[in-house]
């Protein structure tokens, strides 16, 4: 299944990846090199959890930036 994914806070824009069913939204994150525990994923504008089955269509993949 594709996946078109929108990044917010990193160097890359877009980009679209073939995925096989089942793969959870954490293990697309970590093959991409990005710890799923600085981002949020949002898809139809309602945020998702990491470790979720993705679904074909579309997610935005956005950085999260915190202090103390």
């Amino acid at each position: 299944m594709k996946i078109k994914i929108n990044f917010i806070g990193f160097q890359k824009k877009k980009e679209v990846l073939e995925v096989e069913k089942g793969k959870s939204y954490a293990a697309i994150l970590e093959d991409l090199g990005i710890n799923p525990e600085t981002v949020v994923i949002v898809k139809n504008g309602i945020p998702v959890p990491v470790d979720d089955r993705a679904e074909e269509g579309e997610i935005t993949v956005m950085r999260v930036i915190s202090g103390g």
